[in-house]
């Protein structure tokens, strides 16, 4: 029932459930109180918060419900949130500062090994997963897996993890230590033998002052290298594999130096192995729920402990988003531009250098101006657009397209002429512009950039010409550095 104007003001009547009930509106709201036999709601509310405020503390402002506006003054929200930090100070200064990564692990765990310090993270909240994983059954039901297919599972990803050990200790490469020693209980040898471990990234920890905070910039020639003297070694080919001998003397007993490698019939078997892995299918569910487990771990941690990280990293001094080192890795050289770049540098060749010779066509050399004479452009028709150079979600899984996004309006001759180390310039307009790139890069002194070339074997003089290119046009830079790869074609 609703009251407008005058009618609100008079009292109404209802009978329900054999009860007489008084409807009264409430002074400056169109709310009506019910009253009935003479109990009223307000006296009853009023009695209940007299209680709470007998047996609670006088305060400036009433208590408002949960899901009003609170109506603290600001000092008394302050005050509060200070009390917070002051338990959580004392929290961390009882504990630790460093728990381990487990949450929580048996005595019979802990005998096989030792925790290490750097398996240790800061103090957060962690969740604790207590029960056995109800995969007892034999017979597979809707959503799990039987223990028959779990026990296959582990066999084949523990097999899987001792070839990237051995691959990656015949590499010369870190083994990640934890991953290791699991391996060792599990029973697989170790691949070095005698515990002999690669040193990783974190075994040796370096000071504040081993690592400034701008890196020492080099006083000489960065192209100055002392060539080491001929040590005598012989290079032999066998069974596809490059032999080193250290001397003549070695070659005639054929005794190269001891490398480990795998053989064509045992690299053939570990890669089958790796083939009939990935099409495992319990293999398959087994790593996509362990994989859904890990994710909705970890978004559980960032529900937890977001604001406690936030807070860590807003305590690091001189650092934020803008000035920590950001580093792009596996950056093709010729992609490494914007493509508004790009446009800028070919508009600007076009009208300062137009009568330059760029490209070579059937024997007969062709100006920059003639090139774009035969495409029937200017310099004012070029757009972003025509340029085609930016790889948009159609390159996924199309190698194709993504190679023909490295020609400029979908020509062959722009890509030699702008983005070649070996034309007819001798890749002069690519140099300008890897240094313009690499300009910028210092400008904004925390960005820093892996570029790659790539070296294809056509010809022996190959290396030769790329070194040449690179000396030549000066392109170093202490916040680039240059990568070479060998396509697999």
């Amino acid at each position: 029932m609703s009251y407008r104007g005058e009618a609100s003001l008079a009292n109404s009547t209802r009978e329900a459930d054999g009860k007489l009930y008084t409807l009264y509106p409430r002074p400056g709201s169109e709310s009506p109180v019910f009253i009935h036999e003479g109990f009223s709601v307000d006296t009853a509310l009023k009695d209940i918060e007299a209680m709470i405020e007998a047996n609670d503390t006088p305060r400036p402002n009433k208590i408002s419900a949960p899901y009003e506006v609170p109506q603290f003054p600001i000092e008394q929200i302050e005050d509060k949130l200070t009390f917070h930090r002051h338990l959580s100070v004392l929290a961390v200064e009882r504990t630790s500062r460093f728990e381990p990564s487990e949450t929580c692990l048996d005595d019979e765990d802990t005998k096989g090994f030792e925790v290490d310090e750097t398996d240790s993270v800061p103090h957060y909240q962690r969740v604790f997963i207590s029960g056995e994983e109800s995969t007892r059954d034999k017979q597979e039901v809707k959503g799990k897996m039987p223990v028959e297919d779990i026990s296959k599972s582990s066999k084949l990803l523990i097999e899987a993890l001792r070839l990237r050990e051995k691959y990656m200790a015949w590499a010369v490469q870190s083994f990640p230590s934890v991953t290791a020693r699991f391996l060792r209980e599990a029973g697989m040898e170790d691949p070095m033998g005698q515990g002999l471990r690669y040193a990783g990234a974190c075994s040796d920890p370096k000071s504040l002052e081993d690592h400034p905070i701008d890196p020492p910039r080099k006083e000489v020639s960065p192209w100055k290298t002392d060539v080491p003297e001929n040590c005598g070694y012989q290079f032999h080919m066998l069974d596809g594999v490059f032999q080193i001998y250290p001397n003549d003397e070695a070659v005639q007993r054929n005794e190269p130096l001891p490398y480990n490698y795998p053989d064509l019939s045992r690299y053939i078997q570990d890669m089958n192995l790796l083939c009939a892995l990935i099409a495992n299918g319990p293999v398959k569910s087994f790593c996509y729920r362990r994989l859904q487990y890990l994710s909705s771990k970890f978004q559980l941690h960032v529900l937890l402990n977001e604001m406690r990280e936030l807070a860590a990293q807003k305590a690091v001094p001189h650092r934020d988003f803008y000035n920590i080192r950001k580093v792009d890795t596996h950056i093709h050289a010729a992609s490494c531009m914007n493509q508004k770049h790009l446009l800028r540098f070919i508009k600007k060749a076009v009208k300062t250098q137009p009568d330059e010779i760029v490209c070579c066509n059937k024997g007969e050399k062709m100006s920059l101006a003639q090139v774009f004479a035969s495409m029937n452009l200017t310099a004012y028709d070029l757009s972003v657009d025509m340029l085609d150079v930016h790889a948009d979600r159609n390159t996924f899984h199309r190698f194709d397209k993504f190679n023909a996004k490295y020609n400029p309006v979908g020509e062959s001759r722009l890509r030699e002429a702008f983005l070649k180390t070996d034309n007819y310039l001798n890749g002069r307009y690519f140099g300008h512009i890897i240094k313009e790139v690499m300009f910028d890069l210092e400008e904004g002194k925390y960005q820093n950039a892996e570029l790659r070339l790539s070296v294809y074997g056509k010809s022996a003089d190959e290396w030769d010409k790329l070194a040449r290119w690179a000396v030549k046009h000066n392109v170093h830079s202490e916040n680039v550095r240059w990568l070479i790869q060998v396509p697999r074609l």
